[in-house]
């Protein structure tokens, strides 16, 4: 397990297991990242819990995600060069040159909660975007690759265009 901290958020490595199954279902090709995808998770659930549920499901579904934040971490799940299954968009750019970032507790009865996860899936945006030296014009929504009302949680109660500039203003100040 490996963690890197930039001081405001942490983010553990914690790569899903190479077990066969995994490496079918979960695992993609090689990747050239071209943008930075903003999911919700649609549940109440810890990052955590959400790791240990994506590395733990067999039900032979192509699915997985880079990242995955809560109001305490980030956890790293697929590295960035591996192509995930996130975007609904099959061999599209946003599965095939995106990385995914789920940012958990969006049906929180804990508005602080959901707040908080919220700041830290900015965080780690903008930390992604800087890495890459990208603008915020690589941010993508979930349902710019499907069509899919996600995040839902960003779209319905805060704003896409306000989370991007809660991205630009973490760029800005170097607060990742």
């Amino acid at each position: 397990m490996k963690i890197c901290s930039n001081g405001a958020l942490s983010v553990v490595q914690q790569f899903l297991t190479r077990n066969d199954y995994n490496l079918k279902w979960k695992y993609g090709t090689p990747q050239s990242v071209k943008w930075i995808t903003i999911h919700n998770t649609a549940n109440k659930a810890s990052a955590q819990n959400e790791a240990t549920y994506l590395n733990n499901r067999q039900d032979n579904t192509y699915i997985s995600f880079h990242y995955v934040v809560d109001d305490i971490q980030a956890l790293h799940l697929l590295p960035d060069n591996t192509n995930g299954w996130h975007a609904g968009d099959g061999q599209g750019e946003g599965n095939r040159a995106s990385v995914a970032i789920e940012i958990a507790y969006s049906t929180a009865d804990d508005i602080g909660l959901r707040n908080r996860a919220l700041e830290n899936g900015a965080r780690l945006a903008a930390r992604l975007l800087r890495n890459y030296n990208f603008g915020t014009d690589r941010l993508r929504k979930h349902q710019d690759w499907s069509g899919k009302r996600c995040p839902h949680d960003i779209l319905d109660r805060y704003g896409w265009q306000n989370f991007v500039n809660l991205v630009q203003q973490k760029l800005n100040s170097g607060d990742m």
